[in-house]
């Protein structure tokens, strides 16, 4: 079932039901009304002529009678027909217009309630309502007195009205069905709009595409809004999807690009020290055996530099693996100094070709981190490294500074520095500036892990560097204040 003809049932529904209930209490309050106003009036014109009735007691051939004396019987309202009847004597007393008719009554009725009371009768097929009143003489009834109008007509308006009512409810509601049915398909026509606007941006599969609402800002402009919005949200998705698809592609090829060399180089000294091998068993002796021996320890350094550049290369990637899977640091709260000073000592050992400086310590005492040592203490020695491979002379230098709940610890070098193009793709997976490829050991992944730990410690970094004058790495970290950040 189409909303439109939900639509239409319902507020037809809703119209009938009203019509139902205004035209029964329209009916029963015209039939109240009447029949209130009509037994007013007859008990009016009762009470009238019970007070004009006389008591007389006259002699006749069978004793002593009590009679009825009334002059002005017949002015009583138009359409009122009265009647007194004589207990005593039998005799019957109506006003001109009744004629031959006589109103019945009930004796049993009048001797129980001893009061006026209403009754309905069909006089002729014609309906009547009678308002008897007993005639009371020292305490006895002696007569009743009753009042009567002809309701047919009455009776006969309210049939009418009733039909009326019906055909006229039956009439509105079938004329409120079509129009409803008319005007909801108008109503209903921006919704129809959306529908098909959809229908095109499915079938085109293009979320850049915008419903055009020409309207109020209604319940419809409202939907063409948060459509809109949820199709920028999807176009959004999809553009972040398709970028990350590209970012895999590529982190894909790169990474087999750096596992190819390691694992090639492994390969090959791998193939010469068993062709070796084999030659020293066959006692070939074209070289002399120092230069054999020699020859043997440079292929194993080079496996043991390649297998040590692999394990790096695997764990860098592992890192990132768990960024991208969501893995989560656990942090505690440390002592920043202990940690950097430990960085410090053990940077002593790095391979270095300039002069290694550590600045006025005093700004880190006292000062408290929520981090994970090992993680911060990888971030450290990330920047520090890179510092030491980029800067061929003069020094690298490490100094501290506090600024309100951040602690900075900056790392200066003196090295090859970067141009502004590059330093927008300094954090990316496997990028090396082109002046470092070639030169420069490394796989590109450091600085990129070190993004996500500082990250993860809800840090963040400033990076100023100048071609050939070096470059500054502000690491600053949030100081732990006593509440969980």
């Amino acid at each position: 079932m189409t909303i439109r003809l939900r639509l239409t049932l319902l507020y037809s529904t809703i119209l009938g039901f009203v019509l139902l209930v205004f035209g029964i209490s329209l009916y029963f309050f015209l039939q109240f009304y009447i029949f209130n106003d009509l037994k007013k009036s007859l008990r009016e014109q009762t009470d009238l002529i019970q007070k004009n009735v006389a008591y007389q007691i006259e002699r006749s051939p069978n004793g002593w009678n009590l009679f009825f004396r009334l002059d002005d019987f017949d002015a009583v309202g138009s359409g009122i027909f009265m009647q007194i009847t004589n207990f005593t004597s039998g005799y019957t007393t109506k006003s001109s217009n009744l004629w031959n008719v006589d109103l019945p009554f009930s004796t049993e009725d009048l001797q129980k309630k001893k009061e006026g009371f209403y009754s309905s009768v069909s006089i002729h097929n014609s309906p009547f309502l009678i308002y008897s009143d007993p005639l009371i003489l020292n305490g006895k009834i002696v007569g009743v007195l009753q009042a009567a109008y002809n309701v047919g007509v009455i009776t006969n308006f309210l049939s009418s009205l009733q039909w009326i009512l019906v055909m006229l409810s039956v009439f509105v509601v079938l004329l409120a069905m079509f129009m409803g049915w008319f005007f909801s398909r108008k109503a209903l026509k921006p919704i129809y709009t959306l529908i098909n606007a959809t229908k095109n941006i499915k079938n085109s599969e293009d979320f850049s595409t915008r419903i055009n609402h020409k309207g109020p800002q209604d319940e419809i402009g409202l939907l063409s809004e948060t459509m809109n919005s949820m199709l920028e949200r999807i176009d959004s998705i999809y553009g972040e999807l398709e970028q990350s698809s590209v970012i895999q592609r590529k982190f894909v090829a790169d990474a087999s690009h750096e596992l190819r060399t390691p694992l090639t180089t492994i390969s090959g000294n791998a193939e010469f020290l068993v062709k070796l091998m084999k030659s020293l068993h066959q006692k070939l002796y074209d070289l002399p055996e120092k230069q054999e021996i020699e020859i043997s320890l440079e292929a194993l350094n080079d496996i043991t530099d390649e297998s040590l550049r692999m394990g790096r290369l695997v764990n860098d990637l592992l890192s990132l693996a768990r960024a991208d899977g969501g893995f989560q640091i656990n942090k505690e709260v440390y002592e920043l100094q202990p940690i950097v000073e430990t960085v410090i000592r053990k940077s002593e050992f790095m391979p270095k070709s300039v002069e290694w400086a550590v600045g006025n310590m005093e700004s880190l005492f006292g000062i408290y981190i929520l981090a994970d040592r090992d993680y911060l203490q990888q971030l450290l020695f990330i920047f520090i490294d890179n510092a030491f491979k980029f800067t061929y002379q003069g020094s690298v230098k490490m100094e501290f500074e506090r600024i309100g709940n951040k602690i900075g610890l900056f790392i200066k070098d003196t090295g090859i520095g970067m141009d502004k193009d590059e330093l927008n793709h300094i954090f990316d997976r496997f990028y090396r500036a082109d002046s470092s490829r070639g030169k420069t050991p490394g796989t590109g992944l450091g600085l990129s892990i070190a993004k996500w730990i500082l990250d993860e410690h809800e840090g963040f970094v400033e990076v100023t560097s100048s071609k050939g004058k070096g470059s500054i790495f502000k690491i600053w970290l949030p100081i732990y204040t006593g509440t969980r950040i």
